[in-house]
């Protein structure tokens, strides 16, 4: 190789040898340089948001609204829930609402949402009554967990429950309760009274007729209404007995007999 060619390629060499070293030259463009921004500045920016709505009147409470309230006295419940009034929306928990709605018996669930930036809105289910019982002269309403509800004004579309003693706790009233809810709709509007045994079998009196069913425990109750509903419509007289405790084999006697 001739001298001038041994020169360039030493040369070519070096130049090599430079470029290697020299870290590749970028350039950043408008997008990474807002990304690059993001992703420091974004996490500090939330938590100066999420600061903010604790510790000032950001996404105070302003309006509070109650629905689903029928027998309920929604006045009442408004001004128990005037204390969170002011409030900040992040601080209000499910805890505290129950604290302040358990006040209210009839209150059976709730549900509550916030609606920035100053809304709280809550939602009641009240408890809805199945049977009447007397006490004291009185006709109150009761729910099936046995909680009185308030006056029976109408005593014409729940059945009467015939029982000594409290419904809470109270076997009776336990099994009343699960039979009255395994029956068809139709069914229990017929209902006039109810009456359950020591042995937890139940005894019904019919609206308008006085026709009386023996009809045993909740077991087979849709059999026995679909029984009961054609023995009634063959024209039974007023003032019978109805024993469809055993379905496959129901039995109607006769006051004469």
């Amino acid at each position: 190789m001739k001298k001038p060619e041994r020169e360039i390629l030493g040369q070519e060499k070096k130049r090599l040898k430079r470029s290697e070293k020299k870290p590749p030259k970028t350039s950043i463009g408008p997008f990474a340089i807002w990304g690059r921004f993001l992703l420091i500045f974004g996490p500090i920016t939330l938590s100066a948001v999420i600061l903010a709505s604790f510790f000032t009147p950001m996404f105070a409470i302003q309006q509070i609204d109650v629905t689903g309230t029928e027998r309920l006295d929604k006045a009442a419940l408004e001004r128990s829930l005037a204390v969170f009034e002011e409030r900040p929306l992040t601080t209000i928990s499910e805890a505290e609402l129950a604290e302040i709605l358990g006040q209210f018996p009839l209150i059976e669930t709730f549900t509550f949402q916030a609606e920035p930036p100053s809304t709280l809105k809550i939602k009641v289910r009240e408890r809805q009554p199945v049977v009447v019982l007397v006490k004291g002269g009185k006709n109150y309403l009761y729910d099936p967990a046995g909680v009185q509800i308030a006056e029976a004004e109408d005593t014409k579309t729940y059945p009467f429950l015939v029982l000594i003693g409290e419904p809470l706790d109270n076997p009776r009233f336990a099994a009343a309760m699960e039979l009255l809810l395994s029956l068809p709709k139709p069914t229990y509007e017929q209902i006039f009274s109810i009456e359950v045994t020591p042995q937890l079998t139940a005894r019904l009196v019919l609206r308008g007729s006085n026709n009386v069913v023996l009809w045993g425990d909740a077991t087979e109750s849709i059999l026995k209404a679909e029984v009961l509903k054609s023995l009634l419509s063959t024209g039974i007289e007023d003032g019978v007995l109805i024993d469809v405790s055993s379905p496959n084999a129901p039995v109607v006697t006769y006051p004469d007999f």
